[in-house]
């Protein structure tokens, strides 16, 4: 199954790093009811974990695109970070047992998040390793694990609850600090032709060429193209950057790299939402409901928990869905729209009757898949190369942190305290289910990439010669290990829009691409490469 290849158990340690992340407010069942003064110290640790992590999140995300993030995989950096992290939630637990300052909970507490979010980074690079659907699978499992641990320990004795987060702490940050003091987040390929990880902060801008040529190598070693392209027809090609199936040669000038050489941030950030806005939007609209609600049934276990157990359960099914078209627009334009309207009709019955608290299950589940969906869409992301993991995931734990903060803000406002924010709340998904299907039409409306989307691959000898062939002018034209992977769909007829969506990447870079193929090969257009490859 293309779901396990390249997968390795130490990974599975993310369920643990997950069940204790301060940006994840439903973490913090395990410290209510310790003592009296679980209120007093809980809050104010959870409000300025998320300051503190949106101002670090903000200042790696400048410092990765401005190419100075480098620095955050060495072993030092590494497990300073880890011992805050730690450290952090032991004097959190000091508070709950003595009463100490407010301030020393929020230094805990600033420490705990500057900790935190280089770890996050560290284990965005380890599961960058993971192509979109690989990483669905895969999130899902160890996200759905990490929610179901909190579930168990907030129903378990306080002192069992606390030794078992303990553990779960230790366990968490001890697979980056591993990866970081066994050479950096780069390591030979293991089974399957898989890197063992991806670097944090490689693909950084003024890399040295040393630097370029080890992600090359990154790249080269990377998933196979049924994990990283969805369409069945890469599957024949090989290993993604060995396209034409023999070793990567060195990237060209783009390829991995965050921001291109005099690129205004603004123009890099462009071209990070062409890729992912939709899947981000979604996460932060997670975070903002997170924020706003806190939901309890039975008085002990957090829907939000819950809800990630559920979207997992639907998440895993849909990685192993064979699709002809790239699978995230598929989720996006399809799936999740029809999901959202089912929920609108469920949520139009009156209150108290079964299709309500049915709708009210189901869209914690929604949600907690919207979440696994848009973390894997960043494993992707990463996984493509295009842009640093320090990039996408500063950015990610700032954006979390920024819109958990404004709905715990809007928690306190008249409209969300009637009936615990359920009517608000309702809104607010309506008009988040209202923009998932106002974007699935827009796509529709977009006749030429649909009509991409649609085309059918070639049969199976044909895609085998057709491999053949395009191998044989990569060699002989000195194609990059990138720029044979996007020949492949090129000489399939496959256009920009549809190249990018399926790798995870902008479309600028796919043009870009293109035009140093054509550059190579002699031809002036897509017309002229398929007939180029069919006379060969």
């Amino acid at each position: 199954m293309d779901a396990v290849k390249g997968f390795r158990p130490e990974l599975l340690l993310f369920a643990a790093f997950f069940a204790t992340i301060p940006f994840f407010s439903p973490n913090y069942t395990v410290f209510h009811a310790v003592s009296d003064l679980s209120d007093v110290a809980v809050g104010p640790f959870a409000q300025a974990a998320l300051v503190a992590g949106a101002v670090a999140g903000v200042a790696v995300t400048v410092a990765a695109a401005r190419g100075r993030a480098q620095v955050l995989e060495s072993p030092p950096v590494m497990t300073v970070s880890a011992v805050l992290y730690v450290v952090g939630y032991g004097a959190l637990c000091a508070g709950l047992l003595a009463e100490v300052p407010v301030a020393l909970v929020v230094a805990a507490a600033v420490a705990t998040a500057a900790g935190g979010v280089v770890l996050c980074i560290a284990w965005g690079a380890l599961m960058a390793r993971f192509g979109l659907r690989q990483a669905i699978f895969w999130v899902g499992i160890t996200t759905a694990g990490g929610a179901f641990v909190v579930l168990i320990l907030s129903s378990v004795g306080q002192v069992v609850a606390l030794l078992a987060f303990a553990v779960l702490l230790l366990a968490g940050v001890s697979v980056p600090v591993w990866a970081s003091w066994r050479g950096g987040f780069t390591a030979p390929d293991g089974e399957g032709g898989f890197p063992a990880v991806a670097s944090v902060a490689a693909f950084a801008l003024d890399a040295s060429d040393a630097a370029v040529r080890g992600r090359g190598e990154v790249a080269a070693g990377s998933a196979g193209g049924a994990v990283v392209s969805d369409s069945d027809a890469v599957e024949a090609s090989g290993p993604r950057g060995t396209a034409v199936g023999e070793p990567p040669a060195p990237p060209d000038s783009i390829d991995n790299l965050s921001r291109r050489q005099g690129e205004p941030l603004f123009r890099l950030f462009g071209r990070m939402g062409t890729v992912l806005f939709v899947p981000f939007v979604g996460l932060l609209m997670f975070a903002f409901i997170t924020g706003v609600r806190k939901f309890m049934l039975f008085d002990v276990v957090y829907m939000e928990d819950l809800g990630i157990v559920l979207g997992a359960m639907a998440a895993i099914p849909l990685s192993l869905v064979k699709t002809r078209r790239p699978l995230l627009p598929f989720v996006y334009q399809v799936v999740l729209p029809l999901f959202a309207l089912v929920l609108v009709v469920l949520n139009s019955f009156p209150q108290s009757t079964p299709p309500l608290w049915l709708a009210a299950w189901v869209s914690y589940g929604f949600f907690g898949l919207i979440a696994i969906l848009a973390l894997a869409s960043l494993c992707a992301m990463a996984h493509a190369g295009e842009f640093s993991v320090a990039l996408i995931y500063g950015a990610t734990v700032a954006g979390f942190c920024l819109v958990s903060l404004l709905g715990m803000f809007c928690g306190t406002l008249p409209p969300f305290a009637v009936h615990n924010g359920g009517p608000a709340l309702l809104v607010v998904s309506t008009l988040y289910f209202a923009f998932l299907i106002a974007m699935a039409l827009n796509a529709g409306w977009q006749v030429q990439e649909r009509a991409a989307a649609m085309e059918a691959p070639t049969a199976e000898g044909e895609r085998g010669g057709l491999a053949a062939r395009c191998r044989q002018h990569a060699e002989a034209c000195g194609l990059s290990p990138r720029e044979g992977e996007i020949f492949m769909y090129l000489a399939r007829g496959h256009t920009p829009a549809f190249i990018a969506k399926t790798l995870v990447i902008s479309e600028s870079t796919v043009r870009t691409h293109a035009k140093s193929i054509y550059r190579k090969l002699g031809v002036s257009s897509r017309e002229q490469l398929m007939q180029l490859v069919d006379r060969s």
